[in-house]
């Protein structure tokens, strides 16, 4: 007959009596992330020593689990595993600890840990930035305002502007796409992204919403011989004939 898996969760730093339960909590969750298939995996209890926490698969969702465990390092498979790993070990780089995570007694995968390099933090950096979206929000309180702009992959971009600024921008709420031109704070963190700190916006224009067909359409009326791919053409004429453009 075959049994369901069991896993246990080592965590060198705790032991179940020091281990506060809103941390043991953060870190139950994270395994259920990592492992999917919630509603066939469950918590069996801790071991004593170190912080063990066991849990177990049901055997129907096995297969599934030792999938998910195996790419959550390398990234592959289900993106949400991938990240739970990353957050697991920032989690145990904060409690000075590593872990790792074994299937009925042999390891199955390493978590690093405290024992991760990580770059150091850089920052923060003042860069000229700017941003095209549609124009969702304005407003504001006090003596600056906030513009927001929604991008065409819909991520939202939030502007300090002063007032004056912010009146010029009301005037275009929901309509063309514009341009805010500004500068922006950022840092490097310890995992070696960038994150951006705040946006300050000095001006801003008006931007073309034509489609690249429309464009196309208009440069044929003008009856230029672009041929079938007027792209390409476009480059050819930028083209000196020595590969280099201008």
């Amino acid at each position: 007959m075959i049994e369901d898996d069991i896993y246990t969760f080592r965590i060198d730093a705790y032991t179940p009596e020091t281990i506060p339960m809103a941390r043991l909590a953060e870190y139950m969750a994270v395994l259920a992330e990592m492992f999917g298939e919630e509603a066939a995996v469950h918590f069996k209890g801790l071991k004593a020593g170190s912080t063990q926490l066991l849990s177990r698969v049901e055997r129907e969702a096995a297969p599934k689990v030792r999938l998910n465990v195996m790419n959550a390092r390398s990234g592959d498979g289900r993106p949400e595993a991938a990240k739970a790993y990353v957050r697991a070990n920032k989690m145990l780089r904060e409690d000075n600890a590593v872990a790792h995570l074994a299937l009925h007694e042999s390891n199955v995968l390493e978590f690093p840990g405290r024992k991760t390099l990580t770059p150091p933090r850089l920052g923060p950096f003042n860069q000229a930035v700017h941003k095209d979206g549609v124009l969702v929000r304005v407003g504001g309180k006090d003596k600056t305002a906030h513009a927001i702009v929604e991008d065409a992959d819909r991520v939202t971009w939030s502007f300090e502007v002063t007032r004056e600024l912010a009146m010029a921008l009301a005037h275009h709420l929901f309509e063309k796409p514009i341009r805010i031109v500004g500068t922006g704070r950022f840092v490097r963190n310890e995992e070696g992204s960038w994150e951006c700190l705040a946006l300050k916006g000095s001006e801003f224009k008006i931007l073309n919403d034509d489609s690249l067909i429309d464009v196309v359409g208009r440069i044929r009326s003008l009856h230029w011989n672009l041929g079938d791919d007027p792209i390409a053409d476009l480059r050819a004429i930028r083209d000196d004939g020595n590969g280099e453009t201008h």
